[in-house]
């Protein structure tokens, strides 16, 4: 599909539930980046902090709790029961207020057994799941033997049964709900959805809880995944998560500092993904990069550059504050003194007035790349996945072959690439959208135009 498509549907909105509950979250603390420049710093203090913070990182780590053990879930390894169910798998999502739940099954009349449930994150704590691998198990074709019974458990004595007292039954593959004793098989396509956060899924809270209400009732059981794709590192992020908590969603995964980091939600904390890490190290040399940094610092001077603070900084991304008059020579200085050096690095702009944000990552990282990774991962294909996004440090993400939703918010310089870069902006069957509605209204036009909602 080629072109853009302006969306004009009209998106009616699901009210709000009754009674939820919620981790504590996130806070938007990236303002505009004109209101930002105050945070200079000297390259001689941002180096020692760094060094401060990073121990203190490490004196952290060796105080968390051991892994779990190997027979149990992987946070590095897609959860099983989220990713895209096979055509011999039974997906079933059920809605408890239990702390815990466990399945008690029978797969086409075999011996009885337990399997946990695991809680989904993008539900807000309504939504637990499980996977059960048919491996080729049939139902008895006279009806005797179901291909699925089962009833649930809390493993402290209660029990969810159907009101006639037999066992809930499914006699098919696929994905399926369980809430009050009513089992139903989902309808829908499963996506999975990449956005923005500032500007795209907030900043305006109605729209906001408006998305997450939807998000909740239809999505999450559909067995679609929730991804924020942020410039923020995860400690902001959750500071954001605390201030939104209200409006929020909170995502399945979640990709940080301009696409340097994936992390997975696992037993109430965000663990990076080591494979996604891996990666990134190819051709990447972070003391090179800094030193040409530097260079290009003492050469601008530090009235029109400067490092952003210590925890905008990590092992795959060194971020500056640069003035756009001397922007093109910043990036050309910096740029052939990597390739002189054999690094191979992406160099990001972003922000918006007269002072922006220049990120240097490593040539395996950005937003486009994370969204790659966590799409193989989890098995979604390019025409089920749509990144969401309002302004120039989307492109990255927006410019694949997943689908794509430009809000209708969008900055000039994203609507500037939009029309420079799509051949038809009228074509019908365009891989990427622009949407009257703003923010999170606007996500949930463009999913209804694509015929996703």
């Amino acid at each position: 599909m080629n072109g853009v498509h302006r969306a004009t549907v009209s998106t009616p909105l699901c009210g709000c539930y009754a009674a939820r509950f919620r981790r504590p979250a996130v806070r938007r603390i990236a303002q505009p980046y004109q209101h930002r420049c105050h945070w200079r710093l000297s390259c001689q203090a941002a180096e020692v902090q760094e060094i401060v913070t990073r121990q203190s990182r490490k004196n952290k780590a060796s105080q968390r709790p051991q892994q779990p053990p190997s027979d149990s879930f992987d946070a590095q390894q897609s959860p099983p029961a989220i990713k895209t169910p096979q055509k011999n798998d039974i997906v079933l999502f059920y809605c408890t207020g239990w702390p815990e739940a466990k399945l008690h099954c029978s797969i086409s009349a075999g011996e009885w057994q337990d399997q946990d449930f695991a809680q989904v994150n993008s539900s807000n704590g309504k939504w637990c799941v499980t996977r059960i691998p048919l491996n080729g198990a049939l139902s008895h074709p006279d009806g005797d033997h179901p291909l699925l019974e089962f009833v649930v458990h809390d493993g402290q004595g209660k029990w969810d049964k159907p009101q006639t007292g037999d066992n809930y039954i499914i006699s098919e593959a696929g994905v399926f709900s369980l809430s009050q004793g009513e089992l139903q098989k989902s309808s829908g396509e499963a996506v999975l959805l990449v956005s923005d956060l500032d500007d795209t899924m907030i900043g305006d809270d109605a729209a906001t809880a408006a998305f997450r209400d939807y998000w909740e009732a239809q999505a999450v059981t559909r067995g679609s995944l929730l991804v924020y794709n942020t410039g923020r590192a995860v400690d902001k992020f959750e500071e954001l998560c605390r201030e939104k908590q209200h409006c929020l969603a909170m995502p399945d995964v979640l990709m940080s500092s301009v696409g340097t980091k994936v992390y997975n939600w696992h037993q109430g904390t965000w663990v990076e993904d080591e494979q996604y890490a891996k990666r990134l190290a190819h051709a990447w040399k972070l003391d090179t990069v800094r030193e040409a940094t530097y260079e290009a610092l003492a050469a601008a001077g530090r009235e029109k550059m400067h490092f952003r603070p210590p925890e905008e900084q990590n092992d795959h991304k060194v971020t500056c504050g640069v003035h756009m008059d001397i922007m093109d020579q910043v990036q050309q200085q910096i740029s052939e003194r990597l390739q002189q050096e054999g690094v191979e690095a992406r160099l990001i702009l972003s922000g918006k007035g007269d002072w922006r944000y220049l990120d240097i990552v490593s040539i395996n990282a950005g937003k486009l790349q994370a969204l790659e990774f966590v799409r193989q991962k989890y098995g979604f294909a390019h025409n089920r996945t749509i990144a969401c996004g309002d302004s120039g440090n989307d492109k990255d993400m927006l410019s694949g072959q997943n689908l794509a939703i430009v809000v209708g918010n969008a900055q000039p310089d994203l609507m500037k690439w939009v029309n420079e870069t799509q051949l038809d902006p009228n074509a019908k069957n365009a891989r990427l959208l622009i949407t009257d509605a703003h923010m999170a209204k606007g996500i949930l036009e463009g999913l209804a135009s694509f015929g996703l909602k």
